[in-house]
């Protein structure tokens, strides 16, 4: 097995790839270090865009945007889990060189969504008419009352349209060109800033920028579409002639356990705000948000790394190839857990600082909140890698049953214990339903995949 200095030299094609394992590897490196730096510019868009929207349309508007842009990632659920089953079915193809069984399966998933985006929209517009925009939002001035309802819509409209398309980073990652997709939307990322100073520089309005910013990421991923299906591999391009009930049937037996899971993740991860709010009221929730979105950033490597690892995975499977597996979910499970706790470590001593520098002295937390915070990233950690595996096995029931039943558990000891030993004891509740629901059941089932 080649060092990582090998490996970095094979990423960078100065030395041959030897067979399918190395190539993994190489495609793994590659996918993490464009990742990150595909990380970096989304974070510096955002940094310059978010005082620059705030500026342009005032408080009441933006809150208008952000608020249309949650309920469009809420929306995205629609896609009923085939987006991500896309993943397994086309790495199974691209595992046994036949360029007929991924495009088939490229095919059912792509015009799957062209259904969904059509149900979607006969559904949406009716209701749109009727339904009073400005009082959802809650908006007052004359201003925000008139752009709030068609923002609305031309967010939608975009949404539904790019759709079909958000198969395409799906397809780069099933055959392991992570990197490319990356590049993709790196691309969009920057474009979408220049289209908003555009926007502010015109003083467009509210529904220009919606279709300026959003509108220019569904742009761009459009053209990488083309660019994939004209120029890469055209043998993917999805004709309607192609769909088959087989290639359907594959899809939403993954998809349907696929969506179930981003329920329990909703469930889960959505509530212990409102959970907070509730019983502390809602000034607790600024110390509790805070500290999770800062020890969010410990799970970094595992994050940039599962999209690469996945498809790898997926193929290795197809091929057979489970001792490639076992090494490489060995390496990369010590390697999120080592980077997880030293990332962790110094957010414990000095995350009350850090947070009293970033965010103010209202979002300060407690010492007993940093602790427990630093133990669920350490747990979530782990359970993100082996759901990667287990997913790319196609070992999906056993996690929808862990994801569900931590999904519940979580909710009532969370609710019992904030009560009893405050806000910490939300995150208490999390951790207990994680270890008790998904590492100890899933750490057993990843052990029978990788040794069978």
């Amino acid at each position: 097995m080649p060092s990582a200095t090998q490996y970095i030299r094979l990423a960078l094609a100065k030395d041959e790839v030897a067979d399918h394992g190395e190539r993994r590897y190489v495609r793994i490196v590659q996918g993490i270090f464009t990742g990150l730096a595909g990380r970096g510019v989304a974070i510096l868009v955002s940094f310059f865009s978010v005082p620059l929207t705030v500026r342009y349309l005032g408080a009441e508007r933006y809150g208008a945007w952000v608020t249309i842009s949650t309920a469009m990632a809420w929306i995205a659920l629609a896609d009923l889990g085939l987006v991500n089953s896309l993943t397994n079915a086309v790495s199974e193809g691209y595992a046994k060189e036949n360029n007929k069984l991924a495009g088939d399966y490229v095919a059912a998933g792509f015009w799957s969504l062209v259904v969904i985006a059509t149900l979607l929209t006969m559904l949406f517009f009716p209701l749109w008419r009727i339904v009073s925009w400005d009082r959802v939002f809650n908006v007052q001035s004359e201003q925000a009352r008139a752009e709030v309802g068609p923002a609305v819509a031309t967010a939608f409209v975009i949404f539904v349209l790019n759709l079909p398309f958000s198969v395409v980073a799906k397809i780069y990652g099933a055959y392991q060109e992570v990197a490319t997709a990356n590049v993709w939307s790196a691309v969009g990322n920057l474009l979408s800033l220049v289209a908003l100073i555009v926007v502010t520089r015109l003083n467009a309005g509210l529904v220009l920028l919606v279709l300026a910013v959003s509108g220019v990421v569904s742009l761009v991923n459009i053209l990488s579409a083309i660019w994939l299906f004209g120029c890469s591999k055209p043998w993917l391009a999805p004709r309607i002639g192609r769909v088959t009930l087989l290639g359907i049937r594959k899809l939403t037996s993954l998809g349907g356990m696929f969506f179930l899971i981003q329920i329990a993740a909703l469930i889960l991860f959505q509530t212990d705000n409102l959970i907070i709010a509730h019983y502390l009221g809602a000034a607790a929730v600024t110390p509790y948000s805070v500290t999770w979105r800062l020890f969010n950033y410990t799970m970094i490597f595992q994050l940039l790394a599962s999209p690469s690892y996945w498809p790898a995975y997926a193929e290795a499977f197809a091929r057979g190839d489970r001792a490639w597996v076992r090494r490489s979910f060995q390496t990369n499970f010590r390697f999120t857990l080592a980077s997880a706790f030293l990332l962790a470590l110094p957010l414990f001593f000095f995350g009350r600082s850090i947070i009293r520098l970033w965010a103010g002295n209202a979002a300060v937390p407690s010492s007993d909140l940093l602790l427990c915070m630093g133990i669920w990233s350490l747990i979530y950690g782990a359970t993100i890698s082996q759901s990667c595996l287990l997913a790319s096995a196609g070992r999906m029931k056993g996690q929808t049953i862990y994801s569900m039943a931590a999904a519940i558990t979580n909710l009532a000891l969370s609710i019992v214990l904030v009560q009893r030993i405050g806000l910490t004891g939300v995150i208490v509740g999390t951790i207990g339903a994680y270890v008790t629901c998904v590492i100890i059941p899933q750490s057993l089932e990843v052990e029978r995949t990788i040794r069978a």
